[in-house]
């Protein structure tokens, strides 16, 4: 009896471990401040990764001792969903994004969302404004650390959802966006 009930335990623990793949979109506040009529076209070049993690990895749910339990991918390059949201950003604000006279890119630092108790979400872009002679005329880092969740919460170790850590990377995503953007000496 001993014996099955161990290998229950253990095929439901090991039936618990996994990848997800994903991706995060941005979606708009519902008060978005529009850029001028006037506002200059501006281009999203690519981001640069310097994040300290394989390729697409997004992200981990552990157990109680460090363990991965689920790990979290992109379904592409990370820092191809960064650009797509700053791009979606620039549209959502009326600015028009393709070939333009200024050239918005940067580097993502960190694209990072954990959970062992609480779910916890850290984006830092370094974002640098180039004019059409290629010379940089704005940077600046933008930071979002989130966390939600309490210490006596039963979605962990193996109940964790993937999703509702991809949903918590994705608002931290969108606010960095937001912050950016709406960052006066940026639109300056």
């Amino acid at each position: 009896m001993t014996r099955i009930l161990l290998a229950a335990l253990l095929a439901g623990a090991l039936s618990a471990c996994g990848t997800t793949s994903g991706g995060l979109a941005y979606a708009p506040p519902a008060q978005v401040a529009r850029a001028a009529a006037s506002a200059q076209p501006v281009a999203v070049t690519a981001f640069a990764d310097a994040r300290d993690e394989k390729s697409n990895w997004l992200g981990v749910i552990r157990g109680g001792f460090g363990n991965h339990l689920k790990t979290l991918e992109s379904n592409r390059p990370p820092v191809e969903l960064v650009q797509a949201a700053f791009v979606d950003g620039l549209r959502a604000r009326g600015v028009k994004t393709g070939d333009g006279g200024l050239q918005l890119g940067g580097t993502v630092r960190k694209l990072y969302c954990d959970q062992v108790i609480r779910r916890e979400a850290n984006v830092i872009v370094d974002l640098a404004v180039r004019g059409a002679d290629g010379r940089e005329t704005f940077s600046r880092s933008y930071a979002v650390d989130l966390v939600e969740g309490s210490v006596l919460a039963a979605d962990t170790g193996i109940f964790a959802s993937t999703e509702n850590l991809r949903l918590l990377l994705e608002r931290a995503l969108r606010e960095v966006v937001d912050k950016a953007l709406d960052d006066p000496e940026l639109r300056a």
